[in-house]
């Protein structure tokens, strides 16, 4: 790992995304403003006195790093890019990056808790933005959970300060089921489309949060909203809502997480938190077609609540 001792060559950048700060060190040669620009409504001149909650630090140079005898966790096709690998060794976590077919790898090396990281990335690349930001995200979603925080695969919608989280697999049709609640739900707006940030606040309550990563949609909005419920969407010849309760409900939830299930520590956390959650949130399940009766039916539904 590299010393985290700024040098004089660099500049650090705060974010705070769900009220955590994220500090990236870079080369004064980087624009971070240029290569992140969803990361802009997040910055902070400040901490207003909080502790840094993750730091990665990147670098133009390949992150030195022995890896021979790393343990190959996951790596898989078409996540995060074109090629993406997670190994462990005995003190760092290593994730190799391929963003698009026949491009250049790019290496961040993390401590276990994703609170310290070092990230090579070419600034002339020009896939340099998904690059970092992809970084960013796993840096700050797995340090998050020791926070009281999970990140989630979901599309979120904003209705009078309320949010509700619509889940599913890829393709299932959560950008498609928010859009059409903003179609026909009065002063329905969107919050996040991709990755929203869901936090347990300090009197116990749940909100959820925009962040920087929102999948293909723009909208990238530094607020929050009390969240409400969180629905998994199932895609049916009929429109039918259910809601879940205990394991169910965890059930239905747990797959949307982010968190690093080879982490004992990590994934316990999550565990706790989800289970701290689904007492305090309502857990729905939607058989829907993709129409307006879906979206007014799981409307009707989130009344009640």
């Amino acid at each position: 790992m590299i010393d985290r001792k700024t040098l004089p060559e660099e500049k650090r950048v705060r974010f705070s995304i769900a009220t955590h700060i994220m500090e990236v060190i870079s080369p004064e040669t980087f624009d971070l403003e240029q290569i992140l620009p969803s990361f802009k409504p997040f910055g902070c001149d400040s901490t207003g006195g909080k502790e840094v909650m993750c730091s990665i630090r990147i670098i133009e140079k390949p992150v030195d790093i022995e890896s021979d005898s790393a343990k190959v966790l996951y790596k898989v096709s078409g996540v995060l890019g074109y090629w993406f690998c997670l190994m462990e060794t005995e003190q760092n976590y290593i994730v190799d990056i391929q963003f698009v077919e026949n491009g250049n790898h790019y290496r961040m090396v993390s401590d276990k808790t994703f609170s310290v990281a070092t990230a090579h990335v070419d600034r002339e690349d020009k896939c340099a933005n998904y690059i970092v930001s992809s970084f960013l995200m796993i840096v700050f979603a797995q340090s998050a959970v020791l926070h009281k925080t999970i990140m989630i695969h979901a599309s979120v919608v904003e209705k009078e300060q309320k949010g509700y989280a619509f889940l599913g697999r890829s393709g299932m049709g959560k950008s498609t089921h928010s859009a059409l609640w903003l179609r026909y739900v009065e002063d329905a707006d969107l919050l996040n489309d991709d990755n929203p940030a869901i936090r347990i606040e300090e009197d116990g309550s749940v909100s959820v949060y925009g962040t920087p990563w929102s999948g293909k949609t723009p909208c990238y909005k530094n607020r929050k909203a009390q969240l409400k419920a969180m629905v998994r969407l199932e895609q049916a010849q009929a429109n039918r809502f259910t809601w879940k309760k205990g394991i169910e409900a965890l059930i239905t939830i747990l797959p949307s997480c982010t968190s690093m299930r080879w982490n004992a520590l990590l994934y316990s956390e999550m565990c706790n938190l989800l289970e701290e959650i689904i007492g305090k949130v309502k857990i729905g399940y939607l058989e829907c077609l993709p129409d307006k009766d879906a979206a007014l039916l799981c409307y009707e539904e989130m009344k009640k609540i």
